[in-house]
């Protein structure tokens, strides 16, 4: 049978408009109830995909999406198709069925998602998208009658959007462009708002008393709701109204909260002297058994909660919650699910923010070790999987993980007062800040350590020049990029196996690190018999096997303390780097004392730091070749106070009264506040020690340290190089979802 040249020509072209490669399928068919439009609805306490002619529940388990990638701030919306369709690619093999994204995206996301769903009809993936307000509130009042108007013009301008109905002008921090893609087939959710702060809730509480209730015919409140629950069920019902008027359809509308916010009163929660209606984690309240569905919604109602384990301090130090085990043993997050679950109307209640991030630092502590940081990847994955499967067996809808890749323009309480200039911190990975490093993909620099762009500081005399006795160091090599500095000791035989961890011997590593210049710090470093430096220290890095590895600061230019001085010193005095992770509080219902917990940052952690090494430990910052020659150290920038590598910006202020620790300064002088100043470069003087005895020190010239030796000064940039790598917690997870 012959095909007519017209037929052959529109078969053609029909090819040429397809996506490469893309066997595609049309969207899923919606169901038609009176008129609206339904691909998903809230049927109970989960929800239900209309698929195949029938309604299928659905368990969400997702990942959330940042607005971020490395080198941008989140308003740039600097992703690309080809990412997108990247991300979706390894988050469908990761066995998820849900993303979340917390604003519009640029149209090149729903696009890629679009053609990733169609060319994957057996793993589309559902979306949340989230409508994300004006970031001020004048006032703190969400009844504030701009804010309101500004929002409500976002609601309907993301619906258009969504809807591919939307041709946005540029505009300055948030999405814009032709959107032509009607992505309502593959929205299993709309979120609106955020979540609201203790402040903002109380400033609209008390300003708006009269505006308890709201009467609506999607979402309405119910019983005795406050100001800020009605201006929630307000919100809801002007999105759904919206689309379901002009668009006829209609997607489950969700709110979003977090346990600061929850109505259940926390006894453990109380700061000493203070008065519980001021307490900022547990003294405002969003119930939500007071919204409930309208009598026009079809799609329903439902409720996303951002419920991490160790924030705040009551998600561990209530006693009740120490009464909920898992197969692994106590697990206080499960017993928090549990007591929000036992007070949740009947409508799907999903974790839509949970995870733990991979810093290197904790800024909260955990007894269980669910903490703020400080846990390594494959931690990260079987902690990750104890939450997921706690939270569905307490009856949640689902959890969405936060976050799917780590972003650098993201910032903790603990690291923004060091982050300066903070318009430059997007430029280089804070591996200190767990905000950043919350990802399943890792944004890791693409420069490979000692990949042979390393630089030989100094190599030791081949005649002369050592100590007697065995140890003696012959070079030190010097390696950096956007996250860390790194060193290299090498040993002229394999003497450096005895600083391996539990291993015989007395063999000891200490190196004093120059950051300011020969007019800073000390010249005396705590080593015996040795002469003094012809530059400062003012870290002081300390290795052996029985030991394990620290670093050290000088009482006046430790962060901890909030001393940034580093006078010049003959003094051999060193101290640890710590500050109080979880503030002092106590039990209002039995008086008991919860003591301050500090966070140490001097404890450097064994254990191999390159990726393709199948001994790989992503908290590591220190190990020995297997064959004993070198060792192999990698700090990161914020532990030796460099406030920007890319700049080679550093730390230093004279004054003597800055309130300790980060939170002082952060709320009594904010970003940028500190002193800095350019580093001439680094010095490092390196001693080996047997018995506290140096055996060996260099760079050195006969009984003294060379005073020749040239500063470590590393390139800056104003664009930083980085490639997605999949953390060791992604098995666990695809696991976990399968």
């Amino acid at each position: 049978m012959k095909v007519s040249r017209v037929l052959l020509s529109v078969l053609m072209l029909l090819a040429l408009l397809s996506p490469l490669g893309c066997s595609c399928q049309g969207p899923p068919p919606a169901a038609l109830i009176n008129g609206t439009s339904l691909v998903a609805r809230a049927a109970g306490r989960y929800f239900e995909a209309y698929e195949g002619g029938r309604w299928k529940r659905i368990v969400v388990e997702g990942a959330n999406i940042g607005a971020s990638t490395p080198g941008h701030w989140f308003g740039e919306l600097s992703g690309t198709k080809k990412l997108f369709r990247q991300w979706f690619e390894q988050i469908s093999e990761m066995n998820a069925d849900t993303v979340r994204v917390y604003t519009l995206l640029n149209p090149e996301f729903y696009e890629a998602l679009n053609e990733f769903n169609r060319a994957n009809e057996e793993h589309r993936l559902w979306l949340l998208q989230e409508i994300w307000p004006p970031d001020t509130i004048p006032g703190d009042n969400l009844f504030d009658s701009k804010y309101e108007a500004d929002y409500h013009r976002e609601i309907k301008l993301d619906i258009d959007a969504l809807m591919g109905q939307a041709d946005i002008t540029e505009r300055k921090g948030r999405a814009w462009g032709k959107f032509k893609v009607n992505i309502f087939p593959y929205l299993l959710g709309i979120l609106v708002g955020r979540e609201i702060t203790y402040e903002e809730a109380k400033a609209t509480n008390d300003a708006n008393r009269d505006r308890a209730g709201y009467d609506g015919r999607y979402v309405r409140t119910t019983g005795d709701a406050n100001p800020v629950e009605s201006w929630l069920a307000q919100a809801t019902d002007y999105t759904e109204s919206y689309a379901e008027e002009k668009y006829s359809w209609q997607v489950p509308v969700g709110f979003v909260s977090w346990p600061t916010l929850d109505p259940m009163v926390h006894p453990t929660e109380l700061t000493p002297g203070g008065a519980k209606e001021d307490e900022v984690d547990d003294s405002q309240a969003l119930n939500p058994a007071h919204l409930v569905a309208g009598p026009d919604a079809k799609a329903g109602l439902f409720g996303a909660y951002h419920i991490y384990p160790y924030y705040p301090d009551f998600m561990y130090r209530e006693p009740g919650y120490a009464q909920y085990s898992d197969e692994q043993g106590v697990l206080r997050y499960g017993g928090y699910l549990r007591q929000f679950m036992s007070i949740h109307p009947d409508y799907p209640a999903v974790v839509a923010e949970f995870g733990i991030p991979t810093s290197l630092v904790a800024a909260h502590i955990h007894p269980e070790g669910f903490g703020h940081g400080g846990v390594d990847e494959k931690q990260q994955g079987v902690m990750i999987a104890r939450m997921m499967r706690a939270i569905l067996k307490e009856g949640y809808a689902g959890g969405v993980i936060f976050e799917w890749a780590d972003e650098w323009a993201k910032r903790t309480w603990s690291t923004m007062p060091y982050m300066i200039p903070f318009e430059r911190h997007i430029l280089w990975h804070n591996m200190m800040d767990p905000e950043q490093n919350f990802g399943i993909l890792a944004d890791d620099s693409n420069h490979k350590p000692f990949g042979g762009k390393e630089r030989l500081l100094w190599r030791a005399a081949k005649a002369g020049g050592k100590a007697t006795g065995s140890g003696g160091v012959s070079a030190l090599y010097a390696d950096a990029d956007e996250a860390y500095l790194y060193l290299a000791v090498e040993f002229a035989g394999g003497e450096g196996a005895a600083l391996r961890p539990d291993t015989p011997g007395d063999l000891a590593l200490a190196i004093g690190i120059s950051t300011l210049g020969p007019d800073r710090g000390t010249v005396k470093l705590p080593v015996g018999g040795l002469p003094d430096l012809p530059a400062g220290a003012e870290f002081l890095l300390q290795l052996s096997g029985s030991a394990g590895g620290s670093i050290l600061a000088r009482p006046d230019y430790n962060r901890g303390t909030s001393r940034f001085i580093a006078a010049p010193a003959t003094d051999s005095d060193f101290e640890q780097i710590t500050w109080v992770s979880n503030r002092q509080q106590v039990s209002q219902a039995d008086g008991t004392v919860f003591p301050p917990i500090y966070t140490n940052e001097s404890v450097l952690h064994y254990g191999v730091f390159q990726p393709a090494d199948k001994r790989y430990d992503s908290l590591a910052h220190w190990y020995v070749a297997d064959s004993g020659k070198k060792v192999y150290i990698r700090l990161p920038w914020m532990l030796l106070n460099v406030s920007d590598p890319s700049s080679n910006t550093v730390l230093r202020d004279d004054r003597t009264n800055l309130p300790p620790g980060p939170t002082g300064l952060r709320d009594n002088y904010g970003l940028d506040a500190l002193g800095t100043v350019k580093t001439p470069g680094f010095l490092f003087f390196v001693a080996a020690t047997r018995a506290g005895a140096p055996v060996d020190y260099q760079p050195r010239a006969g009984n003294a340290f060379r005073v020749d030796a040239k500063p470590y000064l590393w390139p800056g940039w104003d664009k930083p190089g980085y490639s997605g790598r999949l953390k060791q917690s992604y098995p666990e997870i695809k696991n976990l979802f399968k």
